[in-house]
Order: C-alpha cells, then structure tokens, then sequence
C-alpha cells in the first residue's frame, strides 16, 4: 500500500492510539474513526498562493492536504459564496456569506469527502464500497464510486 502524500500518521479521534498510514484502515481498535495527521510543514513548501494561481479550481487544488494523490473528482469544490445581506443584518452582522454547496457535482456537500474517500479507497485497491445512509452520501458514493470504476452498495438503515 502507499502512504498518502504527507500524511505522516492516523490517529484515534478518542483514544489517540496511533497507526500507519500506508495500511488500510476502517476504525481504531476502540471503535472510533480515525484523523489523518499531515506534515503541514512538508505540505507547505509546494502549497502556497503562487502556486494555487495555476492549479484547477476543483478540491483537489489542495492536494498536500488531501489523502490520495490519484484524485477521483468530479470537479467539486470552489462553490460560490453568496452574500446573504438580510440575513445578516438580522443577525447583527454587516456582512454574511453563505456557500452554495449545491452547485457539486452532486448537489450537496458530501461530494467533498466523497471525492476524497473514494480516491484512497482506490488508491488502497478496494474492489467495491458501501455505505448506510438516508441521504447525499448516497448519491455522492454512487457518483464517486462509478468515477472510480467501483461497484457501490448502499443501503438505507431502517
């Protein structure tokens, strides 16, 4: 297996038990998710506003930050940020945006993680993913995993 770019570890998001990122993971012995821990400082000697200038407009601009570097991407991210000036003053405020995630590819903001799952998943070599869910991570998956070439199953929990 390979390590992702710059990921230098995954950690227990409640236990803090520590595991080897280049080794395919689901959940900490505890039953906990795991978080990816990057070398920001790696990431940053290629990460920087120069070099977003000529990088696609799409998540994967970021890259050093990300879990995979063989992106599965539909072209999410960089959704429109909308000012919502009545809101705003109704909450005090002079100035509130709001991010039009619906513009995905998907129609909602699960394409983000999605996009970025399904990558390491393959990168990982999975043969097929699954997932429960009543809702958009559904319809992410299906679209992320027929991107991939994957198989998909998911099934909506009673």
């Amino acid at each position: 297996m390979t390590k992702p770019l710059n990921v230098v570890e995954l950690d227990c998001s409640a236990c803090g038990k520590k595991y080897d990122p280049s080794i395919e993971q689901h959940l900490c012995t505890c039953g906990k998710p795991l978080l990816a821990r990057y070398d920001l400082r790696r990431a940053a000697a290629t990460l920087n506003l120069e070099s977003l200038k000529t990088r696609p407009r799409t998540l994967w601009r970021y890259a050093e930050v990300l879990p995979s570097d063989q992106p599965v991407s539909l072209g999410e991210g960089m959704t429109a940020l909308v000012h919502v000036e009545r809101l705003g003053v109704s909450m005090g405020l002079q100035r509130l945006f709001v991010k039009d995630e619906g513009l995905n590819p998907t129609g909602s903001f699960k394409a983000r993680g999605m996009t970025a799952a399904v990558s390491r998943a393959r990168q990982l070599g999975a043969r097929a993913l699954a997932a429960p869910t009543a809702g958009n991570a559904g319809g992410a998956l299906a679209a992320y995993a027929a991107a991939a070439g994957l198989p998909a199953v998911i099934v909506m929990p009673a």
